[in-house]
């Protein structure tokens, strides 16, 4: 498995495009390129990528490089505009729905009732969001979420999905079904879950930032304050005399303390910023599952949807806060679907 982000990244381009990409290290993987695909980015049919320059015998990629570019540009031929339909292989769960429903999804205040299951196409929504933070130093990375477009979950799983190549078939004409998610509202949806993502990656690092800050805030703090007690203490042995020009110095020394800790504090602000890299539409066979849900004298229905390449009942998306859930509440007058924080908050 690829653990590198880059290089995971190019992999899943080279596989869209009929080439096989394997790990090479900890840092590099080969990849074997169709000839077209090799031709237009002007490299050798198999070669070795490399996120480490001193890798021998190795391209150079990073975020920034002409490489990388080249593939995003490769991309955005077959990207959102183009749909993918994937094949399952394997045996597609009829049954056990039910029971499987129980478990899976769980209301605390009302209940949930299997109604029928039957395979149908769900479409997912698969997004590249590359991000650049900078501080005191720059940091660049790239994040991928996958957002199933019927039930407006985000982030969710879909497995295996995209492993073998000869699953795969190019549509023209995608498959008319329901939409949850809208395109006026992919925007904020994708901004709020790649935002989530990328904190997630930038955790340590905003937390190394923090402690360099307060460690330099306190030296600014002990250093200001050791010459503003050293006039405090010129002020009692000359009693009145200069006190008020003494006083001003420390008036003038306090504000110069302020300025520092407020350059410091821009020193030291993490700005982010991040853009759509790449995306792709994806049709999976899946089993859709409908239920109702009643709480006191409100009914309607849902649709839960069970993905063979994960072989679980999806999340449900919290009608408040738009987040993933699996245990919620029941709104009392329309059975909205309530994440336990938001119904705590409430």
């Amino acid at each position: 498995m690829i653990s590198d982000t880059i290089l995971s990244t190019i992999a899943e381009l080279v596989s869209l495009y009929d080439g096989i990409a394997e790990p090479a290290g900890e840092q590099a993987m080969t990849v074997l390129l169709a000839p077209n695909i090799a031709k237009a980015l002007n490299l050798p049919e198999e070669v070795t990528l490399a996120t480490r320059a001193d890798i021998p015998d190795s391209y150079f990629v990073t975020y920034n490089s002409e490489l990388l570019e080249h593939f995003s540009r490769l991309l955005q031929d077959r990207g959102i505009v183009t749909a993918w339909s994937i094949e399952f292989s394997g045996h597609l769960k009829k049954t056990g729905f039910e029971q499987l429903l129980s478990k899976s999804l769980v209301p605390q205040n009302g209940l949930i009732r299997f109604q029928e299951a039957k395979p149908a196409i769900t479409p997912y929504l698969w997004c590249n969001v590359a991000y650049q933070a900078e501080a005191d130093e720059q940091r660049i990375g790239m994040v991928d979420l996958v957002i199933n477009e019927l039930t407006g979950v985000a982030p969710v799983d879909i497995g295996d999905a995209l492993f073998w190549e000869a699953d795969r078939t190019s549509i023209s004409e995608p498959p008319e079904g329901d939409r949850l998610v809208h395109n006026f509202e992919l925007g904020e949806l994708i901004e709020r879950v790649a935002a989530k993502s990328i904190e997630d990656q930038l955790i340590n690092w905003s937390a190394k930032l923090n402690r360099a800050k307060n460690r330099d805030e306190q030296r600014l703090k002990d250093y200001y304050g050791t010459i503003m007690e050293e006039i405090r203490s010129k002020i009692k042995s000359k009693g009145l005399v200069d006190k008020e020009k003494e006083l001003a110095r420390i008036e003038a020394t306090q504000g110069e303390l302020e300025r520092k800790l407020l350059d410091l504090q821009d020193r030291y602000a993490m700005k982010v910023e991040a853009y759509l890299h790449s995306a792709m539409v994806l049709y999976l066979p899946t089993v859709h599952i409908k239920c109702e849900l009643v709480r006191k004298k409100a009914k309607r229905i849902v649709t839960a949807v069970w993905n063979p390449f994960t072989k679980i009942i999806e999340p449900w998306r919290c009608e408040v806060s738009g987040e993933p859930v699996t245990e919620f509440y029941l709104g009392d007058k329309d059975a909205k679907i309530i994440s336990p924080l938001c119904w705590d908050n409430k």
